[in-house]
């Protein structure tokens, strides 16, 4: 009812506006690229995307999706993942430990926690999906634009898209030689630099390499939240016959630096947040917590929080997009390798986790769509998905520690089709069906500290350990038990939805889709599965343009329903101690409205606002807490489990984390144009976000207060844009602002990354 309430509304403004598109004429201009030249006409300029696996103006698709094209990532400084929370007000995107990034749309994500995590937001680079969650570090330069899918994206796309996905497409080679890089410099001995080199090679082959070397001291005062990324892209354009197109692409990233941290909140020192952890007097606290649990015998039972932390993550992947047209259809083949290689050491739980990850992932997707402009447009669609994973844990909570050594394999298959009829030449209806099934695998090893012995067990305790473990290291009281486990998911997910042109640039449209998010393993003996999460979607939207293509004016109102969802967090496992768990853990209801509105009064301003409203709300929220490092750290109640040190904690009627109700992104843009064919852009923006919790255990450290957070630049291009310089500030107000929480299991306080600070620096650029 909420959103059919919503439908109407939105068919009714569009109505109320229709007259000032009667004697529009429909604008076919693209935003600048290497293959969707700029049209003539005036106005607000479009941005093909191929959110639904083929070529369309962002108008003209009938899904809820955010597009950023070039100039604004350059302008936004949007260097790592992170960045992109800067844009698009239904995503948030934080740095975890090991040089990870949790994602969430609306609420809706996972906590990268270790490696057994898998995304619920799916990356695509080029159509290619990112299986690990530091694999997009180091993507974001020479990019075409980035595209935001908002929902379940269960027809068309691989793996995992429960929330929705982000795709990453890069800049293409294309025909024309030319050259062109940025650099930077800017606080926190910030340089950061990035060229690209596109040469024609013969007829039909043409060559593009780009690169990236970024450097940037730690937001924090002992160095953590640093940068220290370099990478290198090249690809390789085939057009032997007219209806052939081979695209060949390689890449590497490495990212190096001390990497993420977090700082306990609330904040003991207030006045100075961004104090690193080991600066900040968390360590006396851990020393105390010592002494108190240890009876005064002991002051570093806890081990203290140091600035040796490091990352050193090395990403590759090879790639080919082949394209035939028969005539009337085309096929697309995408095969592809990506190889990750992750060690690190954080202390971003509040004590020391050190790990050595590797995967190694194959995939091919194979596409044929129609091509043509029959009333009938169709796609079909198989995909294949292969990871084998292994990676070694060690996690030292003082009173325990964790020692993870999984050999993890998934193996992927799925079939996909989708059409749209036009029954009118204004009103369309569309259907899709994917099926997937998933098999997933674990051996290795798990290790923690000794089970107790149980009353009345004959002989010395290392009889029962010899017994109990596989084995048992006396010199480390290092209790080992194998990991065992086969996981089978099958599901068929679908979407249906009906679109209409209610004006030459007005369009009208309503979805329902569903996702699902696989099964999969922690840490543990069995039981050490979770099942499946899922999610209904429903959508309704309108796009348009009016007054002569001057004012752009979206709007879209949702309704999830999300089961079954998946919630990692410290639990108790077997044999003994614990560790990071994942299990199923209630339903949750979300709906909210998004407005976009683009005003381009004259051809030298421009306003843009953004703002979206979000119920959320946990309708069943229950998962278990352990007790062994203490009482529970919630502010939910919690029932006890007997015999167990462990409790169930029930947050039902809570806000989802990491969904402020209202989110409001703005700016203004100014244009000063010179004879010479030379301007000056004037630009400010700002974000504000009303409170929202970062973590589900609800502890008043875990808060994120209201917040405006401003930006401004001013960048004068030369003619033609041959080149550029301006300077830019980024967080004007200088706010505080946590994204992300864990709460340290001993002591109960929240260790919360955090936001940068105020920023600032001098931007250049040069094309020729």
């Amino acid at each position: 009812m909420k959103v059919y309430f919503a439908g109407v509304c939105l068919a009714a403004l569009t109505a109320s506006l229709m007259g000032g598109t009667a004697a529009a004429q429909v604008n076919t201009a693209q935003a600048p690229s290497a293959d969707t030249p700029t049209s003539g006409d005036v106005g607000i300029q479009d941005i093909i995307v191929t959110a639904q696996r083929r070529r369309e103006t962002l108008q003209r698709a009938a899904v809820a999706v955010s597009a950023v094209n070039a100039e604004a990532l350059v302008n936004a400084g949007v260097s790592q993942p992170q960045d992109l929370t800067k844009l698009v007000p239904a995503l948030k995107l934080s740095a975890v430990g090991g040089a990870g990034t949790q994602i969430t749309i609306r609420g809706v994500g996972n906590f990268a926690g270790n490696a057994y995590a898998e995304p619920a937001v799916a990356i695509n680079l080029d159509g290619v999906y990112l299986a690990r969650s530091g694999g997009p570090n180091g993507l974001f330069y020479d990019l075409e634009r980035v595209e935001v899918l908002k929902g379940p994206q269960g027809t068309l796309y691989g793996r995992n898209a429960t929330a929705g996905a982000i795709n990453i497409i890069t800049r293409k080679p294309d025909d024309q030689f030319s050259v062109e890089g940025t650099g930077e410099a800017g606080n926190y001995d910030l340089w950061r630099g990035v060229l690209a080199v596109n040469a024609p090679l013969a007829e039909g082959i043409a060559l593009r390499v780009s690169g990236t070397i970024s450097r940037r001291d730690g937001y924090l005062s002992d160095g953590y939240l640093d940068d220290k990324t370099e990478a290198v892209r090249g690809q390789l354009k085939l057009e032997p016959t007219s209806g052939l197109s081979i695209l060949l692409s390689a890449d590497y990233a490495h990212q190096g630096g001390k990497g993420p941290a977090g700082v306990l909140s609330p904040y003991l020192d207030p006045d100075n947040p961004y104090l690193g952890p080991s600066r900040d007097g968390t360590n006396d606290l851990l020393r105390g917590a010592s002494l108190a649990i240890s009876g005064g015998t002991n002051p570093d039972l806890l081990p203290p929080l140091l600035d040796d932390g490091f990352v050193d993550v090395k990403n590759w992947g090879v790639s080919g997009t082949i394209d035939y047209d028969f005539g009337g259809a085309k096929l697309t083949l995408i095969p592809a390798y990506r190889e990750s290689k992750n060690r690190y050491l954080h202390y971003n739980a509040g004590f020391p986790v050190l790990a050595d990850e590797q995967s190694k992932a194959t995939s091919i997707e194979a596409r044929l769509s129609s091509d043509g402009d029959a009333p009938l447009s169709w796609m079909v669609g198989g995909y294949y998905f292969n990871e084998d994973l292994d990676f070694d844990l060690y996690a030292n909570q003082g009173i325990a520690f964790n020692r993870t050594e999984p050999i993890l394999s998934t193996r992927s298959y799925a079939a996909f089709g989708q059409a749209t009829y036009s029954l009118t030449d204004q009103f369309r209806v569309t259907g899709g069906l994917r099926y997937t099934h998933e098999r997933k695998s674990q051996a290795g090893r798990n290790g923690g500290p000794t089970p107790p012995v149980p009353v009345g067990f004959p002989g010395p305790d290392e009889a029962f350990y010899a017994i109990a473990c596989a084995p048992y290291d006396a010199a480390t009281a290092s209790c080992y038990a194998p990991l065992t486990g086969e996981l089978t998911n099958d599901k068929v997910t679908w979407k249906a939805g009906v679109e209409f042109d209610a004006a030459p640039r007005s369009l009208l449209y309503a979805n329902v889709a569903t996702g699902f998010k696989a099964g999969g393993f922690y840490g543990s003996l069995p039981p050490n599965t979770f099942r499946p999460e899922t999610i209904t979607a429903y959508t309704v939207g309108s796009k348009n343009r009016f007054l002569n293509n001057s004012l752009q004016l979206n709007a879209e109102a949702f309704y999830w329903d999300y089961k079954d969802k998946q919630v990692t967090h410290i639990g108790p496992i077997l044999p003994g101690g614990f560790n990071l768990i994942t299990e199923n853990a209630g339903k949750a209801e979300i709906y909210g409205a998004e407005i976009e509105a683009v005003w381009q009064p004259t051809e030298t301003d421009t306003l843009t606002a953004n703002v979206q409203y979000l119920h959320s709300k946990y309708k069943n929220f229950a998962y278990t807490q352990t007790t062994e490092t203490g009482p529970p750290q919630t502010a939910c109640p919690v029932t006890p489990i007997a015999g167990q040190a462990a409790v169930i904690v029930d947050c039902s009627g809570r806000p989802v984390p990491l969904s402020p109700k209202w989110t409001a992104n703005i700016s203004y843009r100014h244009s000063f144009l010179f004879d010479s064919g030379a301007k000056l852009d004037a630009q400010v923006g700002t974000r504000i976000e009303s409170f929202y919790w970062v973590a589900e255990e609800y502890l008043p450290g875990e808060r994120q207060k209201s917040a405006m957070v401003s930006n401004a630049s001013l960048t004068w291009h030369a003619p033609q844009d041959s080149f550029s310089l301006g300077a830019w500030i980024d967080n004007i107000e200088d706010r505080t602002v946590k994204s992300l929480a864990f709460a340290q299991p001993v002591i109960g306080q929240p260790v919360v990354i955090l936001r940068p600070p105020r920023t600032y620096g001098v931007r250049a650029g040069f094309k020729f």
